[in-house]
């Protein structure tokens, strides 16, 4: 977790009620546990931790919160949410700050996060679910750092908490998904 030090911080009171009256969730619940960061699939992408923002919410931190590229890393995928033992709807803080961020006209660095939703969407309409071990070495091998996360990799495999090979679940139906999608696209 990072620790504020002696820089200037703008604590604006307005933003932490906008973000509670708009998400619906008391953010002053949340008593920084991690069970949320340590659930997070896409938690290695980003430069803070949902327990960080949920932080960054509570304390009124404006410019953290809204600048923080873990809004934009946020799949929506709900574990945060459902590893809350304060049963607060993460997910949805970070979709509100989402929608306030777009709201000021906040421009964020956009390139790195299209990479990683195209590759994010590709792996699953082929395999059927994440395979986190494509997505952390394509994205890697991209974005021109091949060997960044080579030795966690290592370890998480002999921990048996990365699979070598994806566990496909019905392929050809998710492809069938994403064509039917494709087609009422357009």
């Amino acid at each position: 977790m990072k620790i504020v030090g002696q820089k200037d911080v703008k604590l604006d009171k307005a933003f932490m009620e906008e973000v509670a009256k708009r998400s619906g969730e008391n953010v002053f619940l949340c008593y920084q546990c991690r069970k949320c960061a340590s659930g997070c699939p896409s938690r290695m992408f980003m430069d803070s931790t949902p327990t960080e923002l949920m932080r960054y919410v509570q304390l009124g931190m404006v410019d953290e919160a809204m600048k923080t590229n873990t809004i934009w890393y946020c799949l929506s995928c709900q574990t945060c949410s459902a590893r809350c033992p304060q049963d607060i709807d993460i997910a949805h803080v970070v979709d509100t700050i989402r929608i306030l961020v777009q709201e000021k006209g906040i421009k964020a660095d956009t390139k790195n996060m299209r990479l990683f939703n195209r590759l994010w969407m590709n792996i699953l309409k082929y395999a059927g679910r994440m395979y986190e071990l494509a997505l952390t070495g394509m994205l890697n091998v991209f974005t021109g750092r091949p060997f960044k996360d080579m030795s966690l990799g290592i370890k998480m495999m002999r921990k048996g908490k990365l699979k070598l090979l994806p566990s496909i679940r019905k392929p050809f139906a998710m492809m069938k998904m994403f064509s039917r999608a494709k087609r009422l696209k357009k």
